[in-house]
């Protein structure tokens, strides 16, 4: 047994296991490496939020920027539709007809900027629910329009706030306003065609029917602010180049093309009450050659079947008869000049009119009083952009034979012969060509506006002119009246000659 006296010096022993005390030391370890973990599952956490923000604003922009791309070309295409009917110039100064007149607002309108409906600042940050306010200060150059009216401005077609573009709410009642299209017309400045009938370049004036339309597209998107600016919107322009036809605004009320001219009935002309009149400044008959090497003269042909007592019946310009070739006129003008080519008029009156013509029909047509279409109406004594004026196409691929009292005004195609024992009275363009002829033996047919008579037919598959023919007889009467014949022209779509993508880098 160990003395007593042993006891107190001997150590207690140090604990084991989990009463084991921990040094200063380890707990400043497990500090750090607990700071470190917090300090990585933050920057995860920071970054997975970044990330997912990053991609919400890289969808909504994505998502932004194809609705702004929609927007865009549905303004395209509704300024497409929109020309049609009105003269283009029109729309350059805008419903209220005026433009300020001054050198330095004139350069400003013949820079390319100028083209856009809104500035590329404007359109980023403007409010498109209620634009009214960004808008206020623009002028109405350029917008579409009806046409001004005496003293009356004409009436918006796309306003100058542009057409909203919306979609159903997902989170109430009614649609949601997700953009807007904005159109802008403006003319082709600098161009030669336009120069050589408007040396003055004068933004204002169109001289050769050709005009730039640019559609600018706008979607909301997630707001963005910085020093320089704020951005809402995602936006997109598109721009093209529209040419409006004026191929059959000829010299004459009464045009025929072709090599050969024969009578459609025993004669070529009947009587002695019919008139054919251009007027001052328009020949009475105009013919086009197809063939000038070979000693036909279509010219010669018609007047040579003239009785002494018809000559006056054919008057313009001051002459009695009043028939001119006007091949060379048509030859040397860019647009008329298409007339020569078979193969543009083949597919214009079996492909193009028939595609948007408001009255189609494909086989002979018997036509009354009783049973004929609405063929439209143009009063020749109001002015074309008033809202009485209701021009239509109408396109008949076959014969029209005529029976009855018809009265229409706009555009009329036939592709057939034109005969019957009535009365038509038409202020407008009627184009007869496809078979080319014309019996006005047993009719009265009473034209403000004109007539165009071409044969084609099918050589190989190959559009190729043949003999149009023609009789006049009776009371008809062919009076030319620019207005109208324009009018039926203007219901054509315009020809687009152009079309590109803008961005800011481009056009500033």
């Amino acid at each position: 047994m160990m003395p007593s006296a042993w006891l107190g010096r001997i150590s207690p022993k140090p604990p084991t296991g989990p009463a084991r005390a921990r040094s200063g030391g380890e707990d400043g370890i497990a500090l750090i490496i607990t700071l470190i973990a917090l300090s990585m599952l933050s920057l995860l956490g920071f970054y997975m939020t970044l990330d997912a923000t990053t991609e919400a604003r890289i969808s909504d922009n994505y998502e932004s920027r194809i609705q702004a791309n929609y927007a865009a070309q549905a303004g395209l295409n509704h300024a497409r539709e929109a020309i049609r009917g009105l003269p283009i110039e029109t729309h350059l100064p805008g419903p209220d007809a005026v433009y300020v007149n001054t050198a330095s607002y004139l350069t400003t309108a013949r820079a390319t900027a100028f083209r856009n409906p809104l500035t590329w600042a404007l359109a980023r940050s403007m409010n498109i629910v209620n634009p009214a306010a960004d808008i206020a200060i623009l002028a109405d150059d350029g917008v579409m329009n009806t046409g001004k009216i005496g003293a009356s401005n004409g009436t918006p077609i796309i306003p100058l706030v542009g057409n909203v573009w919306s979609q159903v709410n997902p989170n109430g009642p009614g649609n949601s306003i997700i953009g807007r299209y904005f159109v802008k017309i403006t003319d082709n400045n600098g161009e030669a065609t336009e120069l050589a009938a408007d040396p003055s370049d004068n933004p204002f004036f169109d001289g050769d029917h050709i005009v730039i339309a640019r559609s600018m597209g706008i979607a909301a998107t997630i707001r963005e602010d910085s020093a320089a600016a704020v951005r809402r919107n995602s936006v997109v322009v598109y721009e093209a180049k529209y040419r409006q036809r004026t191929t059959f605004d000829l010299d004459a009320p009464f045009v025929v093309e072709g090599d050969d001219v024969n009578p459609s009935g025993p004669k070529m002309w009947d009587g002695n009450a019919f008139r054919i009149d251009g007027g001052a400044n328009n020949f009475g008959i105009a013919t086009i050659d197809t063939n000038t090497g070979n000693g036909i003269f279509p010219t010669q042909q018609i007047s040579s079947r003239l009785a002494a007592n018809q000559a006056n019946r054919i008057v313009g310009m001051g002459a009695s008869p009043s028939i001119s070739d006007i091949t060379n006129l048509v030859q040397n003008d860019p647009d008329k000049v298409l007339l020569r080519n078979p193969a543009y008029l083949w597919n214009l009156v079996h492909n193009v009119i028939p595609s948007f013509a408001d009255n189609k029909f494909f086989s002979d047509q018997h036509w009354t009083s009783n049973n004929g279409p609405d063929l439209g109406s143009i009063d020749i004594n109001k002015p074309y952009n008033d809202p009485s004026q209701n021009p239509k196409i109408t396109f008949v691929d076959g014969d029209l034979d005529i029976g009855g009292n018809l009265v229409g005004g706009g555009l009329l195609v036939v592709t057939g012969t034109v005969n019957g024992n009535g009365a038509l009275t038409f202020n407008g363009l009627i184009l007869v060509i496809g078979e080319g002829e014309v019996d006005g033996s047993g009719l009265n047919i009473g034209i403000n506006g004109g007539m165009f008579v071409a044969n084609l037919t099918l050589v190989n598959g190959v559009p190729t002119f043949g003999t149009p023919k023609f009789t006049w007889r009776g009371n008809s009467n062919i009076r030319i009246n620019s207005q109208t014949i324009q009018m039926g022209m203007d219901l054509m779509p315009p020809e687009q000659i152009g079309w590109r993508e803008i961005t800011s880098i481009i056009d500033p």
